[in-house]
């Protein structure tokens, strides 16, 4: 069952991918050299999403 809470961290996570995504492609045109970070916050966001929805590892249900 998806709870509120659920929801509004996978928001929240979808938000921050979305600005790693842009600060990826932000440092692909002027030429940074700074694109591992966004693209790193990006993965990192998309695995919280992942574990916030699929239970983490948790027990509780």
């Amino acid at each position: 069952m998806v709870t509120k809470r659920a929801l509004g961290i996978s928001l929240l996570l979808l938000g921050l991918a979305f600005v790693g995504v842009f600060h990826a492609l932000a440092s692909l045109i002027f030429d940074s050299g700074l694109g591992w970070i966004g693209l790193g916050l990006a993965g990192l966001s998309l695995l919280g999403i992942i574990l916030v929805n699929t239970g983490g590892g948790s027990t509780n249900r």
